[in-house]
């Protein structure tokens, strides 16, 4: 073994292969957690501002800090409401969700039905459908319609996501007909000290080699050829190499799931919460927004997916926040 001693573990981790391109900047949502009480959506739709430092009163059970004013890094998240576009059904087969019918809400503004190529007016005859076959639905969702233009982001053409409502399927629908057409606020998605799960695409670096896409350690200086390579790719006849090998390859614009962000501040508005000239390269903030404890995936004015918690911690009270907007 050499200089490696007992062990030689791996550098970079197999969790997240392939490390390729995400297919899209708004990253779609693989699993929704289970939800048995109340009707309401468990996801939401933001974009990323930038960082500023947050204070409060500690109250982690067994912290060492309990009690105590402490610093954290904090995320902005601009939030602004949502437009139930439409409603999609989805019935079970061969253990899969397959879609039953697709409504598209008749009262969306003019200036956002042209920029929806999907956009189909059925919204008398989609219900009808909908309610008569309500028994075969496994899952109800909304089609939600998040405008960039709100938040200050250039972007015209507006972000669809499907987002699922939880509870039972008869009361979800009754819910989803009740919004459709409809805004729908982060306040009435999520509240304080609430864990929410953020689902994003990390920040791109492109092409790049093995050394700094999966931290293997450099050859020694005497090495015959490239130092910054693999040691061996391995012996194998015919000529194979095993998708274990690191290689190089593109690194970053990952779709990535980070589970449990706390949510420390949901404010009407986030100019209060703006540093002064604003976050860079976003600006101020001047719409809903949220303040999440840690960090985000992304760079600024990337679409965010906020998700009710797929492994919750133990709920804790909602902590007393001193002061924040401090930035970083």
């Amino acid at each position: 073994m050499g200089h490696r001693k007992q062990s030689a573990p791996r550098r970079g981790s197999l969790a997240y292969l392939p490390r390729g391109r995400a297919d899209r900047i708004l990253p779609n949502v693989k699993y929704w957690p289970p939800y048995d009480g109340e009707p309401k959506l468990l996801g939401f739709i933001g974009y990323k501002a930038g960082h500023t430092t947050i204070y409060y009163i500690d109250n982690t059970p067994n912290s060492p800090t309990l009690g105590l004013e402490v610093a954290k890094v904090g995320t902005v998240i601009a939030t602004p409401p949502i437009i139930v576009a439409g409603i999609v059904g989805y019935t079970e087969e061969n253990g899969a969700l397959k879609e039953y019918t697709r409504v598209w809400s008749s009262s969306i503004p003019e200036e956002i039905k042209r920029k929806i190529p999907t956009w189909r007016p059925n919204e008398k005859e989609g219900l009808e459908k909908l309610k008569n076959g309500l028994s075969k639905l496994k899952e109800v969702r909304i089609i939600a319609l998040a405008r960039p233009k709100l938040a200050g982001l250039p972007k015209k053409k507006p972000d669809l996501l499907e987002i699922k409502i939880g509870g039972p399927v008869d009361k979800a629908f009754e819910y989803a007909v009740s919004k459709l057409g409809k805004e729908v606020k982060i306040s009435e998605v999520f509240k304080e000290g609430e864990f929410i799960d953020v689902i994003a695409v990390s920040r791109g670096k492109g092409f790049e080699g093995v050394v700094g896409r999966y931290k293997v350690k450099i050859q020694p200086r005497k090495k015959r050829k490239t130092r910054r390579e693999v040691g061996a790719i391995g012996g194998r006849s015919p000529a194979y190499v095993t998708y274990t090998v690191p290689r190089a390859g593109q690194l970053g614009y990952h779709r990535r799931t980070e589970f449990n962000k706390r949510i420390l501040v949901i404010a009407e508005n986030g100019e209060q919460y703006t540093p002064k000239g604003g976050f860079p390269h976003y600006g101020v903030v001047r719409t809903e927004a949220v303040i999440l404890e840690g960090t985000v995936p992304g760079t600024p004015k990337r679409p965010i997916v906020l998700r009710a918690p797929t492994r919750p911690p133990k709920p804790i009270e909602t902590p007393q926040v001193v002061m924040a907007g401090v930035p970083r």
